[in-house]
């Protein structure tokens, strides 16, 4: 059952860690915090990518939350009448919030009125200090509009995409590998020679290509 930081794992003991996370010292951390952890007989947890650095209070909290859910789908297996569903993967709201509401993160806008009043009230499990990000958009715009999101998809299809300064990246994918070029295109020289007008292009495109790769879920 995933968390914020934590997945519990009932039926199987072990306590693990995210093999993304690398360094040896953190995971030595990690290691001792989750054994500090109380768990009932029989129950695990992983430490998810998201728990590096995390405070003891994080884990402890998250583990909380995890053991409530797992008690209602116990009350559940006694009492409901088969078949029924157990558990069921939190929407799209609901994992939004879990997975990417972390400290960096100012403000966070919705505009359904329901899925707003039920963010806040997820949020405030999680931390009652993040419940203040959650913001009702009541603009008369549409808010994927407003921010230039729809521009944003539109682009996810396109083979080319400009650069701020006239340059673009073209992007192809093979068979074998995505192919991502970068043209200097109509790129505005502002009196510069060509080795400098490449470089500024090339620092775009650095910039831009990493974006690409993650809106269009390319990283493999």
């Amino acid at each position: 059952i995933p968390g914020r930081y934590l997945i519990l794992t009932p039926f199987s003991d072990g306590c693990g860690i995210s093999r993304k996370i690398e360094d040896p010292l953190e995971r030595k951390r990690l290691k001792t915090l989750i054994n500090e952890l109380t768990l009932p007989e029989g129950v695990g947890v992983i430490v998810r990518t998201a728990g590096e650095g995390k405070k003891s209070r994080y884990f402890v909290r998250d583990l909380h939350l995890l053991l409530k859910k797992w008690e209602e789908i116990q009350r559940k297996m006694d009492t409901d009448r088969a078949p029924a569903c157990l558990y069921q993967e939190p929407d799209i709201v609901e994992r939004t919030v879990r997975d990417f509401l972390t400290e960096d993160i100012d403000r966070v806008l919705i505009d359904d009125e329901s899925d707003f009043k039920r963010t806040q009230e997820f949020v405030s499990q999680i931390s009652s200090r993040s419940r203040n990000k959650i913001a009702y958009y009541k603009d008369s715009i549409p808010v994927f509009e407003r921010y230039n999101i729809e521009r944003q998809i539109e682009q996810t299809f396109q083979r080319k995409v400009a650069l701020p300064s006239g340059g673009e990246i073209i992007i192809d994918e093979t068979e074998a590998l995505i192919a991502i070029d970068v043209n200097t295109g109509s790129h505005k020289n502002r009196g510069g020679d060509e080795k400098n007008v490449i470089y500024a292009v090339n620092l775009e495109a650095a910039v831009e290509i990493a974006r690409q790769i993650r809106l269009r879920n390319l990283g493999g």
